[in-house]
C-alpha cells in the first residue's frame, strides 16, 4: 500500500519530532545543567542563567505544540 504525500509528510515530522525531543531533554538540558551548575555564578547572573534549561524546555514545549496544531 502506498502512502500519499500528507501521510508521508507526517510521518516525516513526527520523526523531526522525535528527534527534538530526545536531543533536547536527553542531552541539551543536562549538559546546559552541568555547565551552570560548574561556572559557580551567584546573585542576580546565577539567577538568570538558572532560567536557561527551562526557556531550553518551554521552546521545545512550544515546537512540539506548533507542530502537533499544524497537522
Amino acid at each position: 500500500m502506498q502512502m500519499n504525500k500528507k501521510a508521508q509528510g507526517l510521518i516525516t515530522a513526527l520523526i523531526g519530532l522525535m528527534i527534538l525531543i530526545i536531543v533536547g531533554v536527553a542531552v541539551t538540558i543536562p549538559v546546559v545543567n552541568s555547565v551552570i551548575a560548574n561556572a559557580s555564578l551567584t546573585g542576580s547572573t546565577g539567577l538568570i542563567v538558572s532560567y536557561i534549561p527551562l526557556m531550553i524546555a518551554l521552546v521545545i514545549f512550544i515546537a512540539v505544540a506548533m507542530l502537533v496544531s499544524h497537522r
